[in-house]
C-alpha cells in the first residue's frame, strides 16, 4: 500500500478537513449533552455500562437523553478510529498521524472515565476529569483542523508561489507594494 502526502489530488486535504469538521461536531454534541445531562441532575439516569437497558431500542423518557449521549459517543469513535486508522494506512503526514492518534488515546481515556462515573455514582474527581478530558479531546480536533487549514491554504508547496514573491515579481523592481 502507498501512502500519499496530504494534499495531492487523491487525497485532497479538504476531504480530510471535512472529515475532521464532522468529528468535531458530534464532539460538541456529545459535550453539550453532557452537560445538559448534568443541569437537569440525570447523570445516573442508565446505570448499566456501555448501554442503557434497552440495548438498541428506543429508549424510554427515563434515560432518553443519556440513550443518546451514549449512542453518540459510539457513532464518534466509529467515526475518529476509523479516521486515525484511514491516516496511518493511507497518508504520510505524521503530523496527522500524531494528532489523531492523540485524539484516538482521549477518547477511549473518555470511555473509561464515563464508565468509572457510574461505578463511583459521580465521584466529583472522576466527574472534573472526564470534563478536563473532554475539553483536551476538542482542543486537539482544533488543533488537527487548524493543520489542515493551512495545508489547503498552502496547497502542496511546490506548485504554487507565496504571495510575497508574487507581488515581488508583479512590482517589477518598484520599491514597496500598495493594498
Amino acid at each position: 500500500m502507498k501512502s500519499t502526502r496530504i494534499g495531492q489530488t487523491r487525497f485532497p486535504a479538504k476531504k480530510l478537513f471535512v472529515v475532521t469538521l464532522i468529528v468535531m461536531g458530534i464532539t460538541y454534541s456529545v459535550m453539550m449533552l453532557g452537560v445538559y445531562l448534568s443541569s437537569i441532575h440525570q447523570g445516573l439516569s442508565c446505570l448499566t455500562w456501555p448501554l442503557c437497558p434497552n440495548g438498541f431500542d428506543f429508549p424510554p423518557p427515563d434515560y432518553f437523553y443519556e440513550h443518546i449521549h451514549r449512542t453518540l459517543v459510539f457513532v464518534l469513535m466509529i467515526a475518529l478510529f476509523s479516521f486515525t486508522a484511514y491516516s496511518f494506512i493511507k497518508l504520510s503526514s505524521r503530523s496527522l498521524r500524531i494528532k489523531l492518534a492523540l485524539a484516538s488515546g482521549l477518547l477511549i481515556g473518555q470511555v473509561i472515565l464515563g464508565w468509572v462515573m457510574i461505578v463511583t455514582k459521580l465521584h466529583p474527581v472522576i466527574v472534573a476529569t472526564h470534563l478536563a478530558t473532554g475539553i483536551a479531546f476538542f482542543g486537539i480536533l482544533v488543533v488537527t483542523l487548524i493543520s489542515l487549514h493551512h495545508v489547503m491554504k498552502e496547497g502542496n508547496g511546490n506548485n504554487r508561489v507565496s504571495s510575497s514573491t508574487r507581488s515581488s515579481k508583479s512590482s517589477s523592481g518598484k520599491s514597496g507594494s500598495s493594498k
